[in-house]
């Protein structure tokens, strides 16, 4: 029994030696890649709405809005799959042939994890700890050759596959990955591209049931053609909803071969869309403060009856369900807040509804509102876009998105602290789910 107590001790000393020889960096990826890797397995059964507000700028002229592209996408774990809103067939197609034209990026809901971090055939250098956004994160840089990238561009000039080079950034207390950068690497004289880069940003998400998954929150893509032409994509990830267990789900096959499938179901019923054109007062019954995490539920409730043709279809006092989508703090140059409130659905007698639609209206409190402006002392001057509230742009320094989400509030609130109280109010406008 000596013996064996003795050789279990050195069994112990030796497994902790070996772990404090390994070079920096290297046990932490092991962590966070079995931790992705799990992580990954629940997308298969959460889809998400992705926004997609495009701009063109073409050779010598000026960047300029190309449209608003607005899909559904989950991922079968090798490629993302989409569908237009509230449909029940998704597709393996190219998420382009929903638009026609322009550029339109794929992977971004979790292929790029995948190969990136999972399928082994990236070259990986730990750079060590950056403090970003006041955490402190492991930086790590990746090289992926054309062959194992999976990274294809097909434009009108031409096409061709392309490797990829980035880095990666990780949360060493929880694993989570943070955001993602890519670069194309390897063009080839086949495909008539100058730059490809694509930055996505990942948080914690709560779902039904209390279920917490780490997805993607937003996304921006660039493509920089020979000729001089720029693209750019500003991704928006919201109401992200689970599907059930119960049954396959099935895609659109190619001609002649077998049916995509993968373990999930159909969506969930329960969650139904509402009429268009309807005015929805909500209050807020959950108070928000600077302590409280992007991600968290919030509560609020119908301010009063809503009328379809003179019908109360959602009684005042409804519950309203959502999260904080953005809370963001700036001191320079003063104290102020970026707050962003996405609702996603409305219970009425039971059933939940679908909360997709447009911010019309809010209240303005002390301390909150929908420009702010530094003067006319040259200093920088914020500014959003109305009546969409969907673009917040700061001059000088820096350009921040939110691009006409549905369901998203977003506003300033000036001051060092943040205690927004129960019973602010905004309005909504109901747009087709489909």
């Amino acid at each position: 029994m000596k013996r064996a107590s003795f050789l279990l001790a050195g069994l112990l000393f030796f497994g902790v030696a070996s772990a404090q020889d390994l070079p920096p960096g290297v046990l932490l990826l092991s962590r966070t890649e079995n931790h992705i890797r799990e992580e990954l397995q629940r997308l298969s059964s959460i889809s998400c709405l992705e926004t997609a507000q495009r701009e063109v700028q073409r050779d010598k002229g000026k960047m300029k809005p190309l449209d608003t592209v607005r899909l559904e996408v989950l991922t079968n774990g090798d490629q993302g799959l989409f569908a237009s809103p509230g449909d029940r067939k998704f597709s393996d197609q190219q998420p382009l042939s929903f638009a026609g034209s322009g550029m339109l990026g794929n992977g971004l809901f979790g292929p790029y994890l995948k190969n990136v971090l999972l399928n082994g055939s990236a070259t990986t250098v730990y750079k060590g700890e950056e403090v970003a956004g006041g955490r402190r994160l492991a930086r790590y840089d990746y090289r992926l050759a054309p062959a194992f990238s999976g990274q294809t561009v097909e434009i009108p000039e031409g096409s061709g596959s392309v490797g990829l080079e980035g880095s990666f950034w990780v949360d060493p207390s929880t694993y989570d990955l943070v955001r993602l950068d890519l670069n194309a690497d390897d063009i080839p004289p086949t495909l008539p591209l100058s730059a490809l880069t694509t930055s996505i940003h990942y948080g914690r998400t709560v779902l039904a049931n209390n279920l917490t998954v780490l997805l993607p929150e937003t996304a921006d893509v660039r493509m920089v053609k020979s000729s001089g032409e720029i693209s750019e994509d500003q991704v928006e990830f919201t109401h992200c909803r689970v599907f059930g267990a119960e049954s396959t789900v099935s895609f659109n096959p190619p001609d002649n071969s077998e049916p995509v499938r993968f373990g999930a179901t159909t969506l969930d019923d329960t969650l139904r869309p509402l009429p268009a054109g309807l005015q929805i007062a909500v209050k807020l019954r959950t108070g928000i403060t600077g302590s409280m995490a992007v991600g968290a539920l919030i509560d609020g409730a119908v301010a009063a009856d809503v009328k379809d043709k003179r019908s109360v279809i959602i009684p005042a006092g409804s519950p309203v369900r959502g999260r904080i989508r953005r809370l963001e703090r700036y001191t320079d140059p003063f104290d102020y807040y970026v707050v962003g409130l996405e609702f996603t659905e409305v219970e009425v007698e039971g059933i939940r509804h679908i909360f997709y639609a447009d911010l019309a209206d809010t209240d303005l409190p002390p301390g909150v509102e929908l420009t702010l402006s530094a003067g006319n002392n040259g200093l920088d001057t914020l500014r959003n876009n109305v009546p969409s509230l969907g673009g917040v742009t700061m001059e000088k320094r820096e350009k921040i998105f939110t691009h006409s989400l549905p369901g998203v509030a977003t506003f300033f609130i000036r001051g060092g602290s943040l205690d927004l109280p129960q019973d602010f109010r905004t309005v909504w406008k109901t747009r087709p789910w489909k």
